[in-house]
């Protein structure tokens, strides 16, 4: 038998567990929380160092702290796999929704295959040692809570880097989590508007880093382009509806971003509490209406 014994900080009050589970013949693994670490490889596997999770006969979650996040993604993880959890309150509850972790949201992601560039989630230790190897250089570190563009950095020295996760590091330590993908290099981002399971509008927007990859012409790099999709290309269609019913939303902008050397089309990310000021002046479109229209549309049984 297989028992996880797990902490949302230090783990050396739970050492004793091991020595009675080599009394009573058992297995027993005592870990913290922030050896929670998974990759974009499809199928999806949370692991706990190095050990898949649902290997695992029961878990036994000793406190969680400031540790909600990973916490909510074991959980989920666990449930799916039909492993044991001990309070058993765990087992009635997914505790935080799926918008509120990039963590959790990503899993579901990568569980239902939609593309994304490759991505690691671990402890910022975990990040440094493996993101190079896994990903290439330079990559893309992003904070978890999605705060838009404001926890999104890429790096493009190893001193910068390390000089990052020292910062970063103060964050973790006070509950904060990340994750890192694939550089991808597309000068230009779709916003696609789903609402409903349909999408209603779509606007492209150059992308932050695109002056690291596109050439100048006549010594200058030319201007990204801001304006409506029209037509919206179907495949970033089916992509951002396929990404927000696995993220199970309703109102949603799908950040779409094709690679300009491969055509290959990736999702950047769902938001769930979009800003449509930028589509709405693109489209003309008056986004407040849309979605009272659907929520009319809701109550009267029309959806």
């Amino acid at each position: 038998m297989k028992i996880l014994i797990i902490v949302g900080g230090n783990k050396h009050k739970i050492e004793p567990f091991v020595d009675a589970g080599k009394k009573l013949g058992v297995d027993v693994t005592i870990a913290s929380f922030s050896e929670l670490n998974f990759n974009s490889e499809v199928p999806f596997v949370l692991r706990v160092a190095k050990t898949d999770v649902k290997d695992f006969d029961i878990i036994y979650i000793r406190v969680i702290g400031k540790r909600l996040e990973e916490a909510s993604l074991l959980v989920n993880y666990a449930l799916e796999n039909n492993v044991p959890l001990v309070d058993e309150m765990f087992e009635h509850t997914k505790m935080m929704p799926l918008s509120l972790s990039k963590s959790i949201e990503t899993m579901k992601l990568i569980q239902n295959e939609i593309k994304i560039p490759k991505t690691i989630f671990g402890s910022l230790d975990y990040i440094l040692e493996n993101g190079e190897k896994e990903l290439g250089f330079p990559y893309v570190i992003k904070g978890t809570t999605g705060k838009k563009a404001k926890e999104v950095w890429s790096p493009e020295t190893k001193e910068a880097l390390e000089e990052l996760v020292t910062k970063l590091k103060e964050e973790e330590a006070n509950g904060k989590r990340f994750f890192a993908q694939e550089f991808s290099k597309a000068s230009q981002r779709m916003r696609v508007f789903v609402l409903g399971g349909r999408v209603i509008a779509g606007i492209t927007r150059p992308t932050r880093w695109r002056k690291r990859f596109i050439e100048k012409v006549n010594g200058e790099f030319p201007e990204g382009i801001k304006e409506r999709l029209d037509p919206i290309p179907q495949d970033a269609v089916e992509l951002a509806v396929r990404a927000v019913n696995a993220a199970k939303l309703t109102v949603s902008g799908v950040d779409v971003v094709r690679e300009d050397d491969t055509g290959e089309l990736y999702l950047w990310e769902v938001n769930s509490a979009p800003a449509w000021g930028a589509v709405a002046k693109d489209t003309g479109l008056n986004i407040q209406e849309e979605i009272l229209k659907y929520l009319i549309n809701r109550v009267n049984g029309k959806n």
